[in-house]
């Protein structure tokens, strides 16, 4: 083989044509090189291609973590705030809390803790993969990363505060702890006349009169008072995330689905063995969910997947906030309604059709 090709040069050579075959090989030479070249700048595109979807993909699961660390954080910042404004009625304003209620006051306050939310964010974080050559990449994966560092430390208990034992006061004292009625767990932890009696209601009154459980109360008042502010901390910065990947991601979208509608309005709660009457996603980039339905005068709210565990509520009609572990939406007017709930927008509507 090297003879064949050592014959033909020399018989180039003696032609006087090696220039010619001189630039016909580096020709050859050049459209290799560019081939090679332009299937390794393919090659380096489809990579970064396939890592820009699956940032996106992990975002868009961020996206809709982070959506419930904000519904979260909002509501255990409402809940914090009420209680401080409850313990501020029991120490300075008792009376204006009916006396049949002041047991479930009591324990009430007792009921909030920083240590009960694990985000689910913290843990697809881990699993974020950026391109450290992408400049926007990189910086929203160190935001990200910013927020993820605020819930882990705020997720504890920083100011050390003496924790003030509401409970055992309360238990020394024959006020037992609240009742829970598995026939109707929607309502949560309840305590009327039925549960509390006369001496459980005057152990409480007479336990307002003791110094140290005061102290306890105010103790505990100003704990509260911290969970509300970083509860509040939080939120927004879970807000300002949401807002960083949509403008980096314009059309990431949450991915809620089997959203339903439940009610003593329709066919009631669950104690009657009621189930969520499905909704349907008109839109879903805005994740808008509608039906059109009968109400009679009550109480609604609305859910996914026929369960408490994700769920929103609001104080007020036809329309309002959607508030998530929201209160009941109280429905004031029978008639047919197009129903909309907004989840982008955290917005609900109730549109009074004609007869």
């Amino acid at each position: 083989m090297n003879n064949i090709f050592r014959n033909i040069r020399k018989q180039l050579a003696n032609e006087n044509k090696f220039q010619k075959y001189f630039r016909y090989a580096f020709g050859e030479v050049i459209l290799i090189m560019l081939g090679i070249f332009m299937a390794l700048q393919l090659q380096n595109w489809n990579e970064k291609r396939k890592e820009e979807i699956q940032f996106k993909t992990t975002l868009e699961q961020l996206y809709n973590t982070i959506t419930d660390d904000s519904w979260y954080f909002d509501y255990a910042t409402r809940s914090a705030q009420n209680h401080v404004n409850t313990i501020d009625l029991i120490l300075n304003n008792n009376d204006s809390i009916p006396s049949q209620d002041l047991p479930l006051a009591l324990w009430s306050i007792t009921f909030i803790s920083k240590h009960d939310y694990n985000s689910e964010s913290l843990q697809i974080l881990k699993d974020l993969n950026y391109n450290s050559e992408n400049v926007e990449q990189t910086k929203l994966a160190n935001q990200l990363q910013s927020y993820a560092t605020l819930v882990s430390n705020k997720n504890g208990d920083n100011f050390n505060i003496v924790n003030p034992k509401i409970d055992e006061f309360l238990l020394k004292n024959n006020i037992a702890f609240p009742r829970l009625d598995i026939e109707k767990r929607y309502l949560g932890f309840t305590g009327d006349s039925t549960y509390y009696n006369k001496e459980d209601i005057e152990n409480s009154k007479n336990l307002l009169q003791d110094k140290k459980f005061r102290a306890h109360l105010k103790s505990k008042r100003t704990q509260l008072s911290i969970y509300t502010l970083d509860f509040e901390v939080l939120h927004n910065d879970a807000l300002a995330m949401l807002k960083l990947i949509k403008n980096y991601y314009p059309d990431v979208k949450l991915l809620f689905q089997d959203v339903g509608i439940i009610g003593t309005s329709i066919n009631g709660f669950d104690d009657v063995g009621a189930h969520s009457t499905p909704m349907t996603q008109t839109n879903e980039d805005q994740s808008i969910w509608e039906i059109e339905l009968y109400l009679k005068v009550g109480r609604v709210k609305f859910r996914c997947r026929d369960s408490w565990a994700v769920n929103w509520g609001g104080n007020t009609f036809p329309k309002g906030e959607a508030s998530f572990e929201g209160s009941d939406i109280p429905v004031t007017e029978a008639g047919n309604y197009q129903i909309i709930l907004n989840l982008t927008a955290n917005t609900y509507e109730f549109i009074k059709l004609k007869d």
